[in-house]
């Protein structure tokens, strides 16, 4: 790789008044060219603009980041999204170059630059941050080679900001993921098992899986932690509107809770977690898609896993769903879970093939034995299918126990199967919370993945 030249050292706020031939683009308060060739990738708290070599492993990537309320003063905002969003994420050289100072229609613009390492690779990162308007708008450049260096200085001379800032709001209780966040990068918090069919992209500290569909590319995004108030619940009720920044629910007005598909349970480690899928548009738009938003408790503070896909789409949620299986948080101890406690009864799968009856279900009882019953004819519940077992009416009788979060079946023929499990409640708006369990088979399919079916506790 050839030294990234100083010609990358320049003023930058001298640029942002600049205007450029290409057909400019508006992202919150910032107006940008895409460079030419570079792909766009949406994300919860921003959007990605970036372009590579595989051959050859350069890179060069620009990320606008939705502005957040701040009551701070430029100077400390640059130091904290600098602490937050560029040492977080890369090992520097030390502290930033500084540019001088400038005002752009009334906001406050800081930047600064410093040499990165990247694993093997070394580049030179940016960060630019507008103060104003009670809200701070950051823009990270991160670049490996100075093969983009004329399209990375054409960005950025296409930067310019498109409110005018006036006197700062009072919101003092706003809680941005952009600048509550602590701890280090994504990377060294998250312990994941990658989804089929799922890609990783771990550039640097920070943490997100890919996938491309005939639709467009989903993502799901590993953030870092805030602060927790003890519940779960409370938390998502500020936090997912703060990761979706700019949104709102389908039906203007309605709380988050109103419409939403919830799930809580206890991650495979001990840890309480707290799923939430919302029908969201942009404020003032019409376009609705399914956004998602994971927590999970980590001590005093809360781990945060957003995503979106469309209202119809089921690929991010198959995939969180496979996620949970093996999600941990690292540096967290392990806590007993007694799995075989919380398998005893019964557990049905949806609505069978009569329209109103349930599938065959399986009960499994506290000898170590589980039993697939015949399927009924019309909808029965716990007590219909006791009885099918006192009567041995069943298709099949084998044994079952544990290892961790994995059951193991052994069928009367000896053939053994394994399955990851787990237990959740589920519930959707204000209805009662429903006992689940999912299982997904050990042994899965690499190149394929599943939907995971959920069991019914009756």
């Amino acid at each position: 790789m050839k030294p990234i030249k100083n010609i990358l050292l320049f003023n930058l706020l001298l640029m942002l008044s600049y205007t450029g031939f290409a057909q400019k683009q508006t992202f919150d308060v910032l107006n940008y060219t895409m460079p030419n060739g570079w792909d766009k990738t949406e994300m919860a708290n921003g959007i990605q603009l970036s372009t590579k070599n595989d051959g050859k492993g350069s890179y060069a990537a620009a990320i606008i980041l939705r502005s957040a309320a701040t009551e701070a003063p430029a100077n400390e905002n640059f130091t904290t999204s600098w602490e937050k969003l560029v040492k977080g994420t890369v090992s520097v050289s030390g502290e930033p170059t500084l540019q001088d100072p400038a005002t752009e229609k009334g906001w406050s613009v800081l930047s600064g630059q410093a040499s990165y390492t990247d694993g093997a690779n070394k580049g030179l990162v940016t960060l630019i941050t507008a103060t104003g308007n009670g809200k701070m708008a950051n823009v990270v450049i991160m670049t490996n080679t100075d093969k983009y260096q004329n399209q990375i200085l054409d960005f950025i001379k296409s930067l310019d900001l498109n409110e005018t800032a006036t006197a700062q709001n009072n919101n003092t209780n706003a809680v941005s993921p952009t600048t509550a966040t602590t701890g280090s990068g994504n990377k060294n918090l998250y312990s994941i098992t990658v989804p089929p069919t799922w890609s990783l992209n771990a550039g640097g500290n920070s943490l997100m899986l890919e996938k491309n569909t005939t639709t467009g590319k989903r993502i799901i995004e590993f953030m870092s932690m805030i602060k927790s108030s003890g519940n779960l619940e409370n938390d998502m009720s500020h936090i997912f509107f703060e990761v979706f920044d700019g949104w709102e629910t389908r039906i203007p007005g309605i709380t988050v809770f109103t419409e939403a598909e919830c799930e809580k349970g206890t991650t495979c480690q001990g840890l309480n977690y707290y799923m939430m899928s919302n029908s969201i548009k942009k404020r003032g738009g019409y376009d609705v898609i399914k956004a998602t938003v994971l927590l999970v408790q980590a001590g005093d503070k809360v781990a945060i896993i957003n995503s979106t896909d469309n209202i119809l789409g089921g690929e991010v949620e198959m995939a969180l769903h496979f996620l949970l299986f093996n999600l941990r948080i690292k540096g967290l101890g392990e806590k007993s879970i007694n799995y075989k406690q919380q398998l005893i009864g019964t557990w049905a799968s949806g609505s069978g093939t009569y329209g109103n009856s349930l599938n065959s279900a399986t009960i499994y009882t506290a000898d170590g034995k589980s039993y697939v019953t015949i399927q009924s004819s019309t909808t029965s519940g716990y007590d219909y299918y006791n009885n099918l077992i006192k009567t041995k009416q069943f298709k099949s009788q084998s044994e079952y126990s544990f290892t961790e979060n994995v059951l193991v079946r052994k069928s009367s023929s000896g053939s053994e199967s394994k399955y990851f499990i787990r237990f959740y409640s589920r519930r959707y708006g204000d209805r009662p919370w429903e006992s689940y369990m999912s299982l997904y088979d050990c042994n899965y399919d690499k190149n394929k993945i599943e939907a995971v079916l959920h069991f019914h506790k009756i």
